[in-house]
């Protein structure tokens, strides 16, 4: 298992995926196209739709969580298209969690020179896939800085293996919470066929959703080669077999979202589960210390 960017630095450019290669983005590699969306510097926070109740009829064993620290530590996961991007955004401006992806940690380690940085560069420049343990040292790293420490973290689309989970584990992190974001396969290739991208801007339309605001821009959106029915099918599979083997770890704590609606309804959905865990969490505390 490894990780594969297309990292364009001032001087060079690193990894240049070809079609054949665009299934992998969820089979559990670390997927990064030329063009992706900016994430906020500031912590996200994420959401999803339908739902179980979550903690109504299962214990968290989680070593992470105490009733002394509530800080809350959040795994979100969704298909391609769920929204699961927007959601970790709605979800760290509200929860103050510190957002982590993996491709974000993999550009600032490279970025900065890092040891980890500096050993996955060398395997991108040879065209080769970044090895699974030094995006889950990039991730551990990650977690054991003061700010996740202390504001509660949000793992965004990581772990996408059951490997890397079982490595995190091993580490000691496991999450008080495992959100899933369920979309129908007929919604999901909906949006994914109808993606558009703005290469002047770096701005994502959809045709449907979201048209271009001039015919100027509209006339020179672009693609993605992978953006098509067939390949999202595949894309779609592969993620839900990933799916299934790491939620083997968090079945207790897995609450799924119905990812269908808008997305304020989806936030309200993830909202509602975040606020009850918050509560018990305090609940908790206050009868230790009384």
């Amino acid at each position: 298992m490894g990780c594969m960017m297309n990292l364009h630095t001032a001087g060079a450019s690193l990894w240049f995926p070809s079609p054949s290669e665009g299934h992998r983005k969820e089979a559990g590699f670390c997927y990064f196209p030329h063009h992706h969306r900016r994430r906020p510097r500031h912590h996200s926070s994420f959401s999803c739709g339908d739902f179980r109740p979550p903690l109504a009829s299962h214990t968290i064993h989680s070593h992470s969580l105490t009733v002394t620290n509530e800080a809350l530590n959040v795994m979100i996961s969704g298909a391609p298209a769920s929204g699961k991007g927007t959601q970790c955004h709605l979800i760290a401006n509200k929860y103050g969690l510190v957002h982590i992806a993996a491709g974000d940690l993999l550009r600032a380690e490279i970025a900065t020179g890092s040891e980890n940085g500096k050993r996955a560069k060398e395997y991108m420049e040879k065209g080769q896939l970044v090895p699974d343990e030094i995006v889950v040292m990039m991730v551990k790293d990650r977690l054991l800085k003061p700010d996740s420490k202390e504001n509660g973290w949000l793992l965004d689309g990581y772990p996408r293996s059951l490997s890397q989970a079982t490595a995190l584990k091993g580490f000691g992190f496991e999450p008080h919470t495992f959100l899933l974001l369920e979309v129908s396969e007929d919604v999901l290739v909906e949006r994914v066929v109808g993606r558009r991208l703005d290469p002047v801007t770096g701005k994502i339309y959809h045709l449907k959703y979201s048209p271009p605001e001039t015919e100027e821009i509209a006339a020179r959106l672009t693609q993605r080669f992978d953006d098509t029915e067939e390949k999202v099918k595949l894309r779609l599979n592969t993620h839900h077999q990933n799916v299934e083997s790491v939620l083997s770890l968090y079945k207790d704590i897995t609450v799924k979202i119905d990812g269908n609606v808008s997305k304020e309804e989806v936030f309200a959905q993830i909202d509602s589960v975040l606020t009850s865990l918050v509560e018990k969490r305090k609940a908790a505390s206050g009868s230790v210390v009384a």
